[in-house]
């Protein structure tokens, strides 16, 4: 049972061990990359925080012994500048100015008034006011000016004071020691002693000595470029242990744990791949049987549109990409969010690796991707785009109708801000907006409503098979295009209805003409053969009713010969030999086969050709048949004691031979239908006519590319054939 369950579950655990398994390499590389610079011991002296902290310390420095180490013994003036000090005068000799102004001008229109008034007491006592308040204010100007001055010396003495106590409190995490070259006075936190540095430096964590040949760090190169500017030279050292806290060792040591976790990083990688691609030889040697699960998944992937597959592919695949590079997994402690953060990698792996899988399908199968590709959202938007377009004129109006739709929704929202605001001018614009649409943009669509109503309504009147219904056609848009199509539809199909009853009825006449024009002779075969079994016959009759039979039969013969050829011809498996052939000579051999026919008729045959050669691209047995065919009916079914006309007349393309005579017969039907097979102008069945002369004869010149037509004038009976000229 248990080794039922194991090669049942087997494959599954094993895929869903090597999408984790990928997930956590995925992880771990990204994290290997992201902090790729840690895996150097020593990157942390060349970060740009360390380069801050130390730039710190040698500007500190720089600033205590050198550009501020006289700041103590320096008079106010020098501590806030000349400079400085010249624009504060000014600042507060223009206040004081402006304050004077404005006393003299209180106290000026008293004294004048008190002087013209003689009151020279009063005149000398605001005089002295005002020169007391003037006093008073200078003597106030003045004392601002110098406790501005004051503040301002006391900040440069506590910005000093405060260099030096930094500098004091970084001296257990970084020994300097700079000596001045020109004077080789030296100052230090550590030694005097030159040979007790360097035997530090040895020891250090981290040293440097200035000045610098080529610094990388410009923070760096400007303290560089103050040492050899002012010769001096000096060596910077953090050593390995800190008496107290050091930043610059605590950093470091950072540093380092990071280093040390992604060396661990990148043996779980290596260690992750090869399980995978352990994991991946094992499902390759397994049946596909084994996963009924992924076959599912992929046959719900080939629903999804080959082109929004692709979208889904690139989007999953940034949002892991950028998922892997921006989130913190290997920290500790181990909870729920690093279940969550790798069972959703694995998820976006396994998507991504079922559309690889099914991508390496499309590769290899064309067709397959032909197929998928022409069910596309691409494929559909382009040909509803195409189809869109079709008609333009009709794209333009819906898409300017949908315009001026949105137009009505933003004219009501400024109809609405006009009456909250109170602005009159949205109010207007909306509202003018909102009458036009509802008086011109609105009944357009109601007629189209209306027009589109009318041509369903008539739609399913024709589809319920009403064909006498009929849409009416209203204006000369795309929607009357549309009715009048329907109604020429309509009547299309009633002339179709029309022609296939007619067609029946045809057929129904050819099956009784058949059947009349074979069991006529037929019969009278069998009457006949019945009478010559009878014993007592005279050799006369028996000779008489032989001849009987002979023209029974020959008639017969006749009749399925000519059903056969017509079939022959309406089929088109006749062989033409086309030729250049005299039409006027065939005409008049055609005319002398039956000279004893006309001889015997009471007709006049005037026959006019206009040369004797007038040559024609044609068959000449088969035309000869239709000569013989047109001669035959014309001997048959004309007008006892009339005149026959044949004209036989050579035009630019063609060459037409025109026959013309009276019928014997009253034809009260559509001439065309001469041309159907067993169909003749004597209805009643009587001449030795088989019905199919005619049919034969059009057929034989549709097949040379010429025509036949009949032409009807009262009881004028007119046949013209037209051939191609040679």
């Amino acid at each position: 049972m248990a080794t039922r369950l194991k090669n049942k579950y087997g494959p599954v655990i094993a895929l869903v061990l090597l999408f984790h398994l990928s997930a956590l390499a995925l992880l771990a590389a990204a994290d290997v990359i992201r902090h790729r610079e840690y895996l150097d011991k020593d990157y942390y002296f060349r970060s740009p925080s360390f380069h801050q902290q130390l730039t710190e310390v040698v500007n500190l420095a720089i600033t205590v012994h050198f550009k501020e180490k006289n700041d103590p013994k320096l008079t106010v003036t020098e501590k806030v500048g000349a400079d400085t000090l010249e624009q504060i005068r000014e600042t507060f000799a223009a206040d004081l100015r402006e304050k004077e102004e404005e006393i003299k001008g209180r106290y000026e229109a008293n004294i004048m008034e008190a002087e013209r008034s003689g009151n020279h007491a009063e005149a000398s006592r605001l005089a002295q006011a005002r020169d007391q308040e003037l006093a008073r204010v200078k003597q106030e100007n003045q004392k601002q000016m110098d406790e501005r001055i004051m503040t301002l010396a006391a900040a440069r003495d506590q910005e000093y004071e405060q260099a030096k106590k930094a500098l004091a409190v970084r001296g257990d995490t970084i020994k300097y020691y700079i000596k001045d070259r020109n004077t080789g006075e030296v100052y230090t936190n550590h030694s005097y002693d030159l040979n007790i540095i360097r035997n530090l430096q040895k020891k250090a964590a981290y040293s440097i000595h200035f000045p610098l040949a080529s610094p990388s760090d410009y923070q760096i190169q400007q303290a560089n470029e103050f040492f050899l500017a002012n010769n001096l030279e000096g060596y910077l050292i953090i050593p390995q242990a800190a008496a107290g806290y050091s930043r610059f060792q605590d950093d470091y040591a950072y540093a380092l744990g990071i280093r040390e976790r992604l060396l661990n990083e990148c043996i779980l990688l290596a260690v992750s791949v090869i399980a995978a691609v352990g994991l991946f030889v094992y499902l390759r040697k397994r049946s596909p049987l084994d996963f009924p699960l992924a076959d599912r998944c992929a046959s719900l992937l080939r629903r999804v549109p080959l082109d929004v597959r692709g979208a889904t592919v690139l989007a999953v695949g940034l949002v892991t990409l950028s998922w892997v590079r921006d989130e913190s997994f290997f920290y500790f402690p181990i909870g729920l969010e690093h279940v969550t953060t790798l069972s959703f990698t694995a998820a976006c792996i396994a998507y991504l690796g079922l559309n690889a899988k099914e991508a390496w399908r499309l590769i290899n199968d064309h067709t397959l991707f032909r197929q998928q590709w022409e069910s596309s959202l691409y494929r559909k938007f382009r040909t509803l785009l195409a189809e869109s377009f079709a008609n333009r004129s009709v794209f333009f109006k819906a898409s300017l109708v949908f315009v001026l739709t949105i137009g009505l929704g933003t004219g009501m929202g400024f109809v609405l801000i006009g009456l909250h605001y109170g602005s009159e001018r949205l109010f207007l614009v909306g509202a003018c907006y909102s009458l036009l649409y509802l008086a011109a943009v609105l009944p357009y669509i109601l007629r189209r409503v209306a027009l589109l109503n009318n041509i369903l309504r008539g739609a399913d009147e024709m589809a319920a098979g009403n064909l006498d219904s009929l849409i009416q056609e209203r204006g000369k848009g795309n929607l009357a295009h549309l009715a009048r199509c329907l109604n020429n539809i309509k009547l299309g199909l009633g002339h179709a209805l029309e022609s296939q009853m007619k067609s029946e009825r045809l057929k129904t006449e050819l099956i009784s003409n058949v059947s009349h024009d074979l069991k006529t002779p037929l019969t009278s075969i069998v009457n006949y053969v019945n009478l010559l079994k009878r014993p007592d016959l005279s050799p006369e009759e028996v000779s008489s009713y032989v001849n009987v039979l002979e023209r029974k039969t020959h008639r017969l013969k006749v009749l399925i010969d000519d059903l056969f050829e017509a079939s022959k011809m309406a089929s088109g498996s006749v062989e033409l030999h086309m030729e250049r052939v005299n039409v006027a000579a065939l005409l008049n051999q055609a005319l002398a086969e039956f000279n004893d026919a006309i001889a015997e008729s009471s007709l006049t045959f005037r026959v006019q050709t206009e040369k004797p050669h007038i040559h024609a691209l044609a068959d000449g047995k088969k035309t000869w048949r239709v000569f013989e065919n047109l001669i035959g009916n014309v001997l048959k079914y004309a007008l006892p004691h009339t005149r026959v006309y044949i004209s036989l007349t050579e035009q630019a393309n063609s060459v037409v031979l025109t026959m013309k005579n009276v019928s014997a017969y009253e034809i009260e039907f559509d001439p065309d239908e001469l041309f159907e097979r067993f169909k003749r102008g004597d209805q009643s069945r009587h001449t030795e006519g088989s019905g199919l002369g005619l049919a034969i004869a059009k057929s034989i010149m549709e097949l040379q590319g010429g025509r036949l037509a009949i032409e009807l004038d009262g009881d004028l009976f007119k046949v013209i054939v037209e051939f191609q000229k040679a």
